[in-house]
């Protein structure tokens, strides 16, 4: 259930990416005031916090209920909490930063990570 659900998640973050990406090329990258790390950097950054704080209010009603053991539950609260949002995210943000607007990095999006949920 959890990997459905970055699906669109990934998809909510590509419009404000491409937003702040065409504000980059046209204000920024001609000032030369900071470059394209700083920019996606920050970007990543600030999507870990609510990344977390979404996922744990996900993984809190999640985990017990549906019964499984707290031996393990330390682990998964890594895995679905800490790598798992980083990971959609980021790779919601690269293709996004290849894309022309947000239909198609949408479209891209889609495609490649079925390929993710398959395996």
């Amino acid at each position: 259930m959890g990997t459905i659900l970055s699906v669109p998640l990934s998809n909510q973050l590509q419009v404000p990416f491409l937003n702040m990406r065409s504000i980059y090329e046209i204000r920024e990258r001609p000032s030369r005031m900071y470059s394209w790390t700083a920019m996606i950097t920050s970007q990543v950054l600030t999507e870990i916090p609510w990344n977390i704080l979404g996922s744990s209010l996900f993984f809190f009603c999640w985990f017990w209920t549906v019964g499984f053991d707290n031996d393990r539950a330390g682990y998964t609260y890594l895995l679905f909490c800490i790598i798992f949002p980083l990971y959609f995210i980021t790779f919601g943000m690269a293709i996004a930063a290849m894309s022309l607007n947000a239909e198609i990095a949408g479209l891209f999006f889609s495609l490649l990570f079925s390929f993710v949920i398959t395996l």
